[in-house]
């Protein structure tokens, strides 16, 4: 990995970019094809999959437990054994028959998942310096969104001869590949991890990520299941839906990266949750497949603008906050997202599939509120955070 006297052929961010590529490449083929093979091999009903769901995100509230737990390794290494982790339950979803080997496998590869995601973006803000935060996350965000269209693509390729369940196994293999390139990285611009910070100073950040966390769910976990239950999507059909999302995404998530920076995040962050209250309350009220596909499109192409969670913190940490605050804001998304699934799985059997989306758009009303309350002028510099910090003590407000 050198040459010309120890110069390195890739660089630490550019490893986290084909870690990042290769972890969503994984990600949307599994997304591709999970709820296809949960409706048409497995046979389970809407409940089953909230269930299923909320027991996969348990792994994501209690990141911070892990986090606490391997508080002790390097954060590139963690990073690249939760990738490892990742493939291997990927993959072995190609061997469900029963439920409970269904909740099994998506448990591991949950937790590589979960652990992945707030180590990633700590990587990504501490190699970033101040001001840049929105165009490094929009870079990561842009190579995401193009490791997502790959894995569309592979879906594309591979579910005809490999039929839905074994397609699982290449899925696997991308996550496994991104593990490898991180081992190859290196710590020395990152801060040990030595506590979880909880601070009332990121009470915003906090609640944005548990608004956030909710109404992601809500999305994923309903809107394609609403289009193969109620319309009959067949995988491919989805998975062209997914390909379209993903151009639009690659296209649009660096270009909003950059208008974060430019406008802030208060700006985008409202902006974004007010247009969801009318997309989700869509999702309810219309009934027309065309509409809704492009409704379904436009709501995943808005998944961008959450960059504005992430850059607020990077904004308002410290380097030595970072990635302990950006564990403890997806524990705070993931404490709503272990209920929604199985609440909306039970709105959806007991008042039908409409109720369940106007939760949707209600929870974004909040999260309106919630952007609202950022107060960029208040925003101090980086430095000044560091001294101020150090000032509260280790262990939070």
């Amino acid at each position: 990995m050198r040459r010309d006297g120890g110069r390195r052929l890739v660089s630490d961010l550019g490893l986290v970019g084909i870690a990042t590529f290769a972890m969503d490449a994984a990600l949307y083929a599994y997304s591709a094809i999970f709820t296809n093979f949960f409706v048409n091999d497995l046979h389970f009903n809407a409940r089953d999959l909230g269930l299923v769901e909320s027991l996969r995100e348990v792994p994501g509230f209690l990141t911070v437990v892990m986090a606490a737990l391997t508080v002790r390794f390097h954060e590139s290494r963690l990073a690249a054994f939760s990738l490892l982790a990742m493939g291997i339950g990927l993959a072995a979803i190609s061997g469900a028959h029963s439920f409970l080997f269904l909740v099994a496998a998506g448990m591991v590869w949950s937790i590589g998942f979960h652990l992945f995601s707030p180590l990633s973006n700590g990587l990504v803000l501490a190699a970033t310096e101040s001001g840049q935060e929105g165009r490094a996350l929009g870079w990561i965000g842009g190579v995401g969104a193009a490791g997502t269209l790959a894995g569309m693509f592979m879906v594309f390729l591979l579910v005809g001869p490999l039929g839905l369940r074994y397609t699982f196994i290449p899925a696997g293999i991308c996550a496994l590949i991104g593990g490898v390139a991180l081992l190859f990285t290196r710590d020395r611009k990152f801060v040990p991890r030595t506590r979880i910070v909880f601070r009332k100073r990121y009470l915003i950040y906090y609640a944005l990520s548990l608004l956030d966390g909710s109404r992601r769910q809500i999305f994923m976990t309903f809107a394609v299941f609403l289009l193969i239950k109620q319309y009959n999507l067949d995988v491919r059909q989805v998975t062209g839906l997914l390909i379209v999302n993903s151009v639009v995404t690659t296209v649009l998530t660096p270009f909003i990266g950059r208008m974060i920076d430019r406008y802030g995040e208060r700006r985008l962050l409202a902006l974004n949750y007010a247009l969801l209250i009318g997309l989700f309350a869509s999702y309810a009220l219309v009934h027309n497949l065309p509409a809704l596909c492009v409704l379904y499109c436009i709501d995943n192409a808005f998944f961008a603008f959450s960059l504005g969670i992430n850059s607020y913190l990077g904004r308002i940490a410290p380097p030595e906050d970072l990635t302990p605050s950006l564990v403890m804001g997806s524990t705070a998304n993931h404490v709503a997202a272990v209920g929604v699934p199985v609440m909306g799985g039970l709105l959806w059997a007991s008042f039908g599939y409409q109720v369940t989306f106007l939760v949707g758009a209600a929870t974004c009303l909040l999260s309106v509120l919630a952007a609202l309350a950022i107060r960029v002028d208040a925003v101090p510099a980086r430095s000044n955070l560091m001294a101020a910090t150090r000032a509260e003590g280790v262990s939070g407000d």
